[in-house]
């Protein structure tokens, strides 16, 4: 009788991992930056798109009401600021999402201004790529909200803010 394969340690190692975890497979395995799920080897959030709208309003709540009204959009996560005001809403509508945060907010990772939210898998690395290719870019910051950021501004003016997904974590706003 021939001798038997043995499997490779890291194949008895994801074997191990997905049996740990009911549901898991070798694609959401632990990454490098600690989370888990396939978001963690690609930079998006939970629940996210590759490029999300990232859209700046006077009134948050308000515009939240009418994309319910309007559109049929539903509520996310709505995050309040310290004294009650919605500071931050997704809205849902299918697998497609709009961020809405207050105009002017400095704490946000635009300042307050619209902006097209984009996730990649490093942002450091494509916010270099950004700078090379001619566009003003911010320096990379590690965000309160889990995300790492960077906001490139395009020829034509347009703001993309680059995001990677490091980890969940309660937004305690600046105040």
């Amino acid at each position: 009788m021939p001798a038997r394969k043995r499997p490779s340690a890291a194949r008895t190692a994801r074997r191990r991992n997905a049996k740990a975890r009911p549901g898991r497979t070798a694609t959401t395995a632990r990454s490098r930056t600690g989370t888990t799920g396939p978001e963690a080897a690609s930079g998006v959030a939970p629940g996210m798109q590759t490029v999300n709208t990232y859209l700046a309003v006077a009134n948050v709540n308000a515009s939240m009401e009418f994309l319910e009204r309007a559109f049929a959009f539903s509520r996310g996560v709505v995050l309040p600021d310290h004294d009650g005001q919605v500071r931050y809403a997704e809205m849902r509508h299918g697998d497609s999402v709009i961020m809405l945060v207050r105009r002017g907010d400095p704490a946000t990772a635009s300042g307050g201004a619209a902006a097209l939210y984009t996730y990649v898998s490093d942002v450091d690395l494509a916010a270099a790529e950004a700078r090379h290719a001619g566009a003003g870019v911010t320096v990379a910051e590690d965000q309160p909200w889990g995300d790492r950021t960077a906001v490139v501004t395009d020829p034509d003016g347009y703001r993309w803010v680059l995001a990677t997904f490091k980890k969940l974590a309660p937004f305690i706003g600046k105040t």
